[in-house]
């Protein structure tokens, strides 16, 4: 029995902003103070333009106690999601 992608999975950078900032009062400009690089690294990655690299992801565990792994698997499933949408678009 295979495994079902999920259809629809979310951004990495929603779940940063929707869970782990929201629920930690911490603003765009806070958290990139935190991790040490630029506010507009953050807002792209909240606003999907961008994605979280491994570094990246070992930088959000470090800053709010995640998992880097979390991160990454969170991006990888993005990058599946876009891709068969993707190729689905090119079949057609």
């Amino acid at each position: 029995m295979a495994i079902k992608a999920n259809p629809n999975p979310s951004h990495p950078g929603e779940i940063l902003a929707g869970i782990y900032l929201a629920e930690r009062d911490i603003n765009q400009t806070d958290l990139a103070k935190m991790l040490g690089c630029t506010h507009a690294k953050v807002n792209q990655i909240i606003n999907g333009k961008r994605g979280i690299t491994p570094e990246f992801a070992i930088q959000l565990e470090r800053a709010l106690g995640t998992s880097a792994e979390m991160w990454v698997n969170l991006q990888a499933a993005w990058d599946l999601h876009v891709a068969r949408k993707r190729l689905k678009k090119g079949a057609a």
